[in-house]
């Protein structure tokens, strides 16, 4: 009860700028317009400044009154972050612990700035419990110092002596944790921007790697791990070793790595076995990949978009091994999901472009296939659906070989090649770039089957020396290029049989 009468006499004492949270259980036309303002933009009646600023003072957007509701309502969303939830939606295992652990400071903090130290290093010394447990090292850090300032305030020599020991020591490993954290968003920086800066800089990948194994033996930090075991996994990818990232996530899915046990708190089981998904996948090891994903699908919830990223790979997996069947009932259970209307836009798009691939493997033709507007207009171009729109140009191509039309044939040939001009080269992999030569050498050859069989021997050789897919998730290889070619070549006999 003494630490009741405490708080609320802080309470009483301090007085709160305004009502800092919204009530959002109870919202009615008679509700604070910061909630009515909520309730609109959550239904989507408004979208804009003006229409809200309308709808609500029958004014236009500039507005004094409707740009200080704007600050409220913004100011009081933001309070709510402080009690957001991360135990819910399946939500990375750590999160909830250092949310635990920065309210309790945040708390302690204000307690401090109040006079009330009793309280407040109760709770610092509950988030440094958490903050040791999950090696927090930065909020550890932020414990000892506010630690500092109560035991000498309080006048206790022995424990602000082994506080300061704790400080130092925490300090220097943080500053290992900082090189590591540095050397490691430098590197993923210079490799993703763009291709070119990738080239100039895989050599100092690897040199980065061997510093973050390094300071990983030193530290035995998880927070090192973490940047050795991203950079390593990012580096792999890049140069397509799949086939040895799985050895390393195998280990870690044992709680593990390089024979060292992990902190059990901290280590993200759902994204290593995405990682491993992905890796079984790239590898081509089909079933595996669709074995590892049916142990594991349970791990994930049906709402989020890493389930959704599970059933595609498990998806794709089925389509590679020709497993339509299974490959349908995966679709269904995707389309059936109560969360699919709430993905974007594009990723809606790809799994009906998904459902179409399935539609024309299933039926080997397009007889029975009733999607022409898909199939009628070439796609206009954006960057971020690359991939997207060479899979939908490479359908329509297939389509319109079945229908014998060379002029619109002529045109997707054009368009996958003003791809390839301008896009190819840098971002999509040896694959893509081959499945255009060979539909090229279809139109050149004027849907000839002899001469489109000996002009393609070459580089369907090529292409099923190239099993890795480096990008498959961007460039949307959804039927391998290996089955397409078989379907465009059984088309072309069909054609020539009927011309005999």
């Amino acid at each position: 009860m003494e630490d009741l009468k405490r708080l609320v006499k802080i309470i009483s004492k301090h007085k709160q700028r305004q009502y800092p949270l919204l009530d959002l259980k109870n919202i009615s036309e008679s509700s604070s317009k910061e909630n009515i303002f909520f309730r609109h933009i959550k239904k989507g009646t408004v979208s804009t400044d003006d229409e809200a600023a309308d709808l609500i003072y029958s004014a236009p957007s500039d507005d004094d009154r409707f740009r200080m509701l704007k600050s409220r309502l913004k100011q009081k969303l933001l309070n709510h972050v402080f009690f957001l939830d991360f135990t819910e939606n399946n939500q990375k295992f750590s999160n909830q612990f250092e949310q635990e652990c920065i309210q309790q400071l945040h708390q302690a903090k204000m307690l401090l700035f109040s006079g009330e130290d009793k309280i407040a290093k109760s709770l610092v010394l509950k988030a440094l419990t958490v903050a040791e447990r999950c090696e927090f090292t930065k909020h550890k850090i932020s414990c000892l110092e506010d630690l500092v300032k109560v035991y000498s305030e309080n006048h206790q020599p022995h424990l602000f002596d082994d506080v300061v020991r704790r400080l130092h020591k925490s300090r220097a490993l943080y500053a290992k944790e900082e090189e590591a954290r540095e050397q490691y968003y430098y590197i993923k920086m210079m490799v993703v921007k763009s291709v070119n800066s990738r080239k100039k800089n895989l050599s100092k990948t690897e040199e980065s790697i061997l510093t973050l194994e390094r300071l990983w033996k030193e530290t035995k930090s998880f927070n090192v791990f973490e940047y050795s075991y991203q950079l390593k996994l990012l580096y792999k990818e890049l140069i397509g070793d799949f086939k040895n990232i799985i050895p390393m996530l195998k280990e870690i899915e044992a709680n593990k790595y390089d024979g060292i046990v992990l902190n059990k708190y901290r280590l993200d089981k759902k994204q290593v076995i995405l990682s491993m998904v992905r890796s079984y996948f790239q590898s081509w090891e089909f079933e595996k990949c669709i074995h590892y994903i049916e142990n594991n699908a349970v791990s994930f919830n049906e709402s989020l978009s890493e389930w959704f990223f599970l059933y595609e790979t498990y998806f794709l997996s089925r389509m590679y091994q020709e497993e339509y069947d299974h490959a349908q009932k995966i679709l269904d259970r995707v389309f059936s999901n109560k969360a699919f209307d709430q993905l974007v836009t594009e990723e809606r798009d790809k799994w009906d472009l998904f459902r179409m691939y399935l539609m024309l493997a299933q039926a080997g033709d397009f007889v029975n296939v009733n999607y022409p507007e898909v199939l009628v207009e070439i796609p206009e171009y954006h960057k971020d659906k690359e991939g997207f729109n060479v899979a939908v140009i490479i359908l329509q191509f297939i389509y319109y070989l079945e229908q014998r039309n060379m002029d619109e044939l002529v045109k997707r040939r054009d368009e996958l090649k003003r791809y390839m001009a301008n896009h190819f080269k840098e971002n999509f992999s040896y694959r893509s770039r081959t499945i255009y030569k060979l539909l090229n050498i279809v139109v050149e050859c004027e849907l000839d089957l002899k001469k489109v069989q000996f002009k393609s021997r070459y580089l369907l050789k090529k292409l099923s020396q190239h099993k890795i897919v480096s990008t498959a998730y961007v460039e949307m290889e959804i039927i391998p290029y290996e089955h397409l070619w078989e379907m465009v070549l059984k088309l072309l006999k069909i054609h020539e049989s009927g011309n005999n």
